[in-house]
């Protein structure tokens, strides 16, 4: 018979081995009788709830484990579920308790029922999930907010419009939805750097979330890179328009950067539920619509029209066949002479020109901007300035031709590497910086960005000469025009085509003539279609012409053919 001794040793064994693993285990485990109060726990639950196990099991002071959860918890959940426990059912699920004397926490709970002779008695095995609620919660506000401004992201703004469609009823089912695009803002990022653009970037959404009114639900987000969109819930069409002004010229007003004053323009596209559709996922496409169109149209505000849904689908179209046309080389590089009105010397201005294989030529007023918007301006500045220089050093060279111009991009200003990249292309076909002129527009020219001014200073004592192009179309400042480095300007064919019969074209052109004269500038008139109009500007004193009168844009092969063919007319024998 066995010594009742050990067996007693070995049951005491096993038991306290038994107790040691129960509250060695991170997870909490606890025993309930039929009315939700402690039988046993071990000592995670006793941490978890701030009480002894002793406190928790003492005959008649025993409260259900609803009652140690904390006010905030819902009692019903843990009841409902506890029942089906106690009716053999498994049961687990998630649930946040709030202890008075114990931490907040996120727990996975299991409830099974165990039979006994001493009646029906739950046994609960907890497990604290807080930190994954936590990596769980940061995903999910990675997934819908924007991590540099805080501020709602594209889908944030998608699953808005999609609720906002199911919920909306008669007395709030119109919706306005405004994207803002910065200008130019590629500029900034390049010249400044990143990191200056970014804090731009925070102050813009500081901007725009003053505008938006929290209480009626309207909001700020970011929808990728220069792009905000601001929701106004609850407002008709006809209500947006001044909020909308009033919103490109908050942002207008001039940033200060580390002691860096920074001017930036907005475009906005502007789409409403449900005056341009009712269905919420082709809003934001609509108002993209509407913002590239205004952006295209240079007009700071565009609202959306059905027609912009066509456009921006040929758009997307010509932007991808834009890059393939640029990756397989086939923009090509035109030529266009400049003659002087007194000596005859021929200067030519470089152009980039477009022959797509199924819409034929395509304006570079289409495709540069599209260039500009992506960034691939900078490849295609490359290339154009490479086949200029190729083509042209020998006719620069034999001085068949005395000058070269080239179309350079704000964008190419905003660029560090720039300078150096043209000093290569100058020291590769040894031709003097002095016989190079970049043309650039009036807002390039003005640019209040530090960084650009420096590049133009650095190209200006590597010896280029500068031009403005296309004067009278935008806007410059007096002040700043005297201080540029300017050696020639020119008037915009817009003043030029109808000077014959426009006494305000004329005046205006010959109030420019005399400005830049005074300035110590050229002048350089487009748009010469006539030998009338050749015969007036000469008059008035224009020191160059460029027109389809003298010569349209042609590859270097017709240049030399044009060159040979005219040697006379530039000679003076030819032109009165």
């Amino acid at each position: 018979m066995p010594d009742k001794t050990v067996l007693i040793d070995e049951a005491q064994f096993y038991s306290e081995l038994l107790r040691a693993y129960f509250d060695s285990t991170q997870d909490s485990i606890f025993v309930l009788c039929d009315e939700m109060k402690f039988l046993t726990c071990n000592k995670t639950t006793e941490h978890w709830l701030g009480y002894t196990e002793h406190e928790l099991t003492l005959h008649n002071e025993r409260v259900p484990i609803t009652q140690l959860l904390g006010e905030s918890y819902d009692a019903n959940i843990f009841n409902k579920l506890f029942d089906q426990a106690l009716k053999g059912e498994a049961t687990s699920f998630e649930t946040c308790i709030y202890p008075p004397l114990g931490e907040e926490r996120w727990i996975e709970i299991n409830l099974s029922r165990v039979n006994i002779e001493n009646g029906d008695m739950v046994i609960a095995v907890a497990r604290d999930i807080s930190e994954r609620k936590k990596h769980l919660a940061t995903i999910e506000y990675q997934s819908h907010f924007d991590e540099l401004t805080c501020l709602p992201n594209r889908s944030f703004v998608l699953e808005y419009l999609n609720e906002f469609q199911l919920n909306k009823n008669i007395e709030s089912s119109s919706l306005v939805l405004l994207i803002l695009d910065l200008d130019r803002f590629k500029e900034v990022n390049e010249s400044l750097g990143y990191k200056l653009g970014d804090v731009i970037l925070q102050e813009v959404a500081l901007r725009l979330s003053r505008v938006a009114d929290d209480a009626s639900g309207e909001f700020v987000a970011r929808l990728n890179g220069d792009e905000f969109a601001i929701v106004f819930p609850g407002t008709e069409l006809s209500q947006s328009q001044i909020t909308t002004q009033m919103i490109r010229q908050i942002v207008s007003q001039p940033f200060i950067i580390q002691a860096r004053k920074i001017s930036l323009e907005s475009t906005i596209g502007v789409a409403a539920l449900p005056d341009h559709t009712d269905d919420s996922n082709e809003l934001l496409q609509f108002a993209e619509a509407a913002m590239h169109n205004a952006k295209s149209q240079k007009i700071g505000i565009s609202v959306y029209d059905r027609e912009l849904t066509d456009a921006s689908s040929e758009r997307l179209q010509l932007l991808t066949d834009f890059r393939e046309a640029l990756k397989k080389s086939h923009i090509s590089t035109y030529y266009q002479p400049i003659v002087n009105m007194q000596n005859r010397s021929l200067h030519v201005e470089t152009l980039a020109r477009w022959n797509h294989p199924q819409r034929g030529n395509i304006s570079p007023d289409v495709f540069i901007p599209l260039a500009e918007e992506t960034g691939d301006i900078h490849k295609l500045t490359s290339k154009i300035m490479a086949s200029a220089f190729r083509d042209c050093v020998a006719l620069l060279n034999k001085k068949l031709i005395v000058n070269l111009s080239i179309n350079i991009s704000a964008y190419s200003l905003a660029n560090a590497k720039f300078p150096a990249e043209i000093k290569t292309f100058l020291e590769k076909y040894n031709i003097p910086p002095a016989s190079i002129t970049l043309e650039l527009t009036e807002s390039a020219m003005m640019s209040s960005l530090p960084e650009t001014q420096k590049t133009i200073a650095m190209l200006h004592e590597m010896g280029l000469a500068f031009s403005i192009d296309d004067f009278g179309t935008g806007y410059s400042s007096l002040s700043k025009l005297k201080r540029m480095p300017l050696k020639e300007l020119k008037i915009d064919k817009s003043f030029i085509t109808d000077i014959e019969q426009s006494k305000n074209d004329l005046a205006i052109t010959n109030a420019a003539i005399q400005m830049a004269h005074g300035l110590g500038m050229d002048v350089i008139a487009e748009g010469i279609e006539s030998e009338q109009i050749w015969n007036r500007l000469k008059q008035m004193g224009c020191d160059y012409g460029q027109g389809f009168w003298i010569a349209k844009p042609m590859p270097v092969s017709e240049l030399l053919l044009w060159i040979n063919n005219h040697h006379d007319l530039l000679k003076g024998t030819s032109i009165n």
